[in-house]
């Protein structure tokens, strides 16, 4: 069974004006995939449709072979806190927290207890090599060590699926092929599966499958 499925998923900003039609996807578990396309055709906006922040204007999403479009806006909730991650190219880290109570954010409000949640913390971050860093604030970490935060914070809750957006796109080169490895990495040691939205080519071919979103749907 695929933890994510899309069937026939089309969304539009009005009944002339579609972004895509037809769009078919399955994720399986473990699999690490990229999603490229032009810019404003609407990768952003799949990716929030994939994950429940979004309702698309037609077809249907399946997590875990459930279909989502009866679901609460609670039930929605609950399921992004507990089995999704999420790594923006803008990081979104709390800045008046630390490294370590960013990443136990997710934890916490998935119902990790507070020791389970800061081991699980704290071990990611070490892997990451921030283990000197813990209790520093964001304004002052670099930019590869905030996106290494953010990394650790899409892991600490042991989700199903981690969804990036842009992830490396406010890194310099060496750092971006760096921190994309070490989320490769941290996703194949958990069975994470892991969908990427990117311009970068050189990221695209870092992931096991790489689709183009077109007006008519996911092609190869």
């Amino acid at each position: 069974m695929s933890v994510l499925s899309l069937h026939s998923v089309g969304h539009a900003y009005s009944a002339e004006d579609w972004l895509f039609q037809g769009l078919d996807f399955a994720l399986a578990q473990g699999e690490h995939v990229a999603i490229q396309g032009t810019s404003g055709c609407g990768k952003s906006t799949l990716l929030n449709i994939m994950a429940g922040l979004e309702v698309p204007t037609c077809g249907e999403v399946c997590w875990s072979g459930q279909p989502t479009s009866a679901w609460s806006a609670e039930r929605r909730r609950a399921c992004r806190q507990a089995e999704m991650g999420f790594v923006f190219q803008a990081f979104h880290l709390l800045p008046h927290l630390s490294a370590l109570q960013n990443v136990m954010v997710p934890g916490l409000l998935g119902g990790q207890s507070g020791p389970d949640c800061l081991e699980a913390a704290r071990s990611l971050l070490c892997d990451l090599g921030m283990q000197k860093r813990l209790d520093a604030k964001p304004t002052s970490l670099s930019g590869g060590e905030q996106q290494r935060v953010a990394l650790a914070r899409s892991l600490v809750h042991q989700p199903k699926v981690v969804f990036a957006d842009e992830p490396t796109g406010n890194l310099d080169t060496t750092t971006a092929a760096h921190t994309l490895a070490l989320l490769i990495e941290l996703c194949c040691a958990r069975r994470t599966s892991l969908v990427v939205v990117t311009h970068s080519d050189e990221a695209a071919r870092a992931m096991g499958r790489t689709l183009r979103l077109t007006p008519q749907g996911l092609v190869c």
